[in-house]
């Protein structure tokens, strides 16, 4: 009975490493060569226009959204704001568009890009709850970190971090000046950029325990704290802070119903974004921004939309289409049904290893009918006195190849005595 427990309990194991480790064997050989689709709205043929790879190397097509193809150089004429490096190479600047000029100065001030990804959400990646809040005029060229950080609980406490000790006086302070603000505790959640490699500091967003926001930075040692009045019903679920030059625009604020708003410097307005389709959990998310217009693009893995907003965010266009990244492989499709189920270390929306079970029913269950076939007509003709049990049939038949292999690689006593 041990000996049968023990074959059975190596057999299954066997089968789960197997459906972790066969599918990273075939992404390590058939890799997906072919990149994401780059979406822009032109603003010299007001259309859509991309790029992406077709083929193997460097296939790649330039194209509208009205299927007309384009050389390189072509498309970077139809995006000069984006190429605008290149149009100063060629003696292209400055852009006269629609009776208006736009020289480099001009373009550079303009030009911005805002981006979320579903693994840089609140809860998708692992944070340590230790923030610096960095002093926003340090005086200096260069912002510099403190010697001191914050950890939120039912008070903003703050720790030396040379000393590894509490620091009673800096948790009173600025404790005392956010319940002043109207701030309930517990913090609930802190958004911000930790970095002294930007252009400026405007130290964290906190979520206070009803849901509320506020923005706390420290100027000249001292508190400085706004709150930030959010529509009503929206209860966000993430922000995520760029701090760019231009200090337009703050971050973006996604909702826990994906609403999509842009956070403005400044006066901490919220802009809503209309964008259709929009999952945060599985679209990654950017904000273009030229002189003329603001594209937002947000893709999955499969398909691309945009949606062209003028200055004001007024939608004036929209697209979509699935990606040459979607398009079905025969090595693929003949994947599915050999190996019709995985256990994948992590998903596209989180920096967690953790297992997830991915099953193609429909391929599920030919692919395992196959196998099992196999097996069947194996026993029949007696090839190399395979004959399995009764059991090892039902374990084939939901383990498919990975059953197979491991009722090969544990086999029963008794077969192992018939076989010598």
């Amino acid at each position: 009975m041990s000996t049968r427990i023990a074959r059975i309990s190596l057999m299954m194991l066997t089968t789960l490493l197997l459906a972790i480790w066969l599918p990273m064997l075939h992404t390590m050989l058939f890799e997906e060569r072919f990149g994401k689709t780059h979406l822009f709205y032109s603003p010299t043929i007001k259309e859509f226009v991309y790029k992406e790879l077709v083929g193997e190397g460097h296939q790649l097509a330039y194209r509208d959204a009205k299927g007309n193809d384009y050389s390189r150089k072509e498309f970077e004429f139809l995006n000069p704001f984006i190429y605008y490096k290149n149009m100063e190479m060629w003696g292209h600047l400055p852009l006269v568009i629609d009776g208006n000029t736009y020289d480099k100065q001009a373009i550079r001030s303009e030009r911005m890009v805002v981006e979320i990804k579903p693994r840089d959400l609140a809860g998708n990646s692992p944070r340590v709850q230790l923030f610096p809040l960095l002093e926003s005029n340090p005086g200096r060229v260069r912002l510099s970190f403190p010697t001191n950080v914050f950890r939120p609980s039912d008070q903003l406490e703050f720790v030396d971090s040379d000393l590894n000790a509490f620091d009673p006086a800096l948790t009173d302070q600025f404790t005392q000046a956010l319940a002043g603000a109207g701030f309930e505790f517990p913090v609930s959640q802190v958004f911000g950029r930790v970095s002294i490699l930007k252009a400026y500091d405007s130290g964290f967003l906190l979520q206070d325990s009803n849901g509320a926001l506020f923005k706390l930075k420290k100027r000249d040692g001292e508190a400085v704290i706004n709150r930030i009045e959010l529509p009503s019903g929206l209860e966000v679920r993430h922000v995520a802070i760029t701090e760019s030059k231009q200090r337009e625009i703050l971050g973006i604020v996604i909702g826990t119903e994906d609403e999509v708003y842009l956070l403005t410097e400044g006066n901490f307005d919220l802009i809503p974004l209309q964008l259709p389709d929009f999952d945060a959990d599985s679209m990654e998310l950017k904000v273009i921004f030229d002189p003329l217009y603001r594209t937002a693009i947000y893709s999955d893995n499969e398909r691309i939309y945009s949606v062209a907003m003028d200055r004001d965010f007024t939608s004036i266009a929209t697209y979509q289409r699935t990606m040459a990244i979607a398009e079905p492989r025969l090595v693929d499709e003949v994947w599915h049904f050999l190996v019709p189920f995985e256990l994948q270390m992590s998903a596209d929306n989180t920096r967690y290893i953790q297992l997830n079970p991915v099953i193609n029913m429909q391929a599920f269950l030919v692919g395992n009918l196959l196998v099992l076939g196999f097996v069947l007509a194996m026993k029949k003709w007696r090839v190399r006195d395979f004959a399995p049990s009764y059991g090892e049939l039902l374990f084939i038949a939901l383990g498919g190849v990975y059953g197979l292999v491991a009722c090969w690689l544990w086999p029963s006593l008794n077969r192992e005595q018939k076989v010598l």
